[in-house]
């Protein structure tokens, strides 16, 4: 079992910007969300290595809420313990983990709406909405202010 996954079943995440696969797979994202809302992949890194080095990096998360997509795929949102957190999560339809995205600042994910060609569009509280491509969430990540649409 990978640590995320572990992590995930312990009701925790870690607390750095990332997108968390549960091959093991790690990557940082680094994110601006004032003045402008910018979110740009960064590098690889090992998740237990982060952890063996800042063991108190971990938060407790809440699950608020739980769509499911037409392939029977399971997209959970919510936020962590310190409250300007947010997560968004994609699941098997058996509702094994296969990824995890965590914002330290992004505040709570609220709603997912699936798009066409495996896409989808995620709201924070914060007044804006993330786009993933769900066959490469890593690559394509894209944004806009809810006020724009």
């Amino acid at each position: 079992m990978s640590k995320i996954v572990e992590l995930w079943n312990e009701e925790e995440l870690p607390i750095k910007d990332g997108i968390y696969f549960a091959n093991r797979e790690s990557f940082s994202l680094s994110v601006q969300f004032y003045p402008n809302l910018l979110i740009e992949k960064g590098k690889k890194f090992d998740l237990v290595s982060f952890l063996n080095e800042n063991p108190d990096y971990l938060t407790s998360i809440d699950i608020t809420k739980k769509i499911k997509m037409n392939t029977g795929e399971i997209c959970l949102l919510g936020e962590g313990s310190y409250g300007s957190e947010g997560f968004i999560a994609y699941m098997t339809s058996d509702e094994h983990l296969k990824w995890v995205m965590y914002f330290e600042k992004s505040n709570p994910f609220i709603n997912a709406i699936e798009l066409p060609n495996r896409f989808l569009e995620v709201e924070s509280s914060a007044n804006y909405k993330i786009i993933i491509d769900l066959k490469n969430p890593i690559m394509n990540i894209n944004f806009r202010w809810s006020d724009y649409l």
